[in-house]
């Protein structure tokens, strides 16, 4: 609590082109759980955070796809194994945009990304 006031994380937007396309990628590679599918929203949850994948629509912005679809998200996922979540992402076919690096701070990182760009951390505590 801040202040008397509760806070959380509510949701984490993902922004795809097609979300029948990318349903597989966010089942199958990291694990989400779909509660809601209708394009262009859907709704998915990992560990308790919502995630909404989304298409573009008419009524959003005209700059939405420049701006949510594609490039570094703002989140990462910790696996227990890097070496064989990196073997699954291959076996998939997705994009493995880094392989491992090991960092000062004693974690060991990749990114990957699904068919639209959009790139994710995924790191394992050493």
């Amino acid at each position: 609590m801040l202040n008397n006031f509760m806070i959380k994380v509510s949701s984490i937007l993902i922004g795809v082109a097609d979300l029948n396309k990318s349903k597989s990628f966010y089942e199958e590679i990291l694990g989400m759980t779909f509660d809601e599918f209708r394009p262009p929203f859907a709704s998915a949850k990992l560990d308790n955070i919502e995630f909404n994948i989304e298409e573009n629509a008419d009524y959003r912005a005209k700059d939405w796809t420049e701006k949510y679809i594609g490039g570094r998200k703002q989140v990462s996922f910790q696996v227990d194994n890097l070496e064989q979540f990196l073997q699954k992402v291959s076996n998939f076919g997705a994009k493995i945009v880094q392989q491992i690096e090991v960092k000062p701070w004693n974690w060991k990182e990749a990114i990957i990304a699904d068919e639209d760009g959009n790139e994710f951390i995924i790191e394992q505590e050493i």
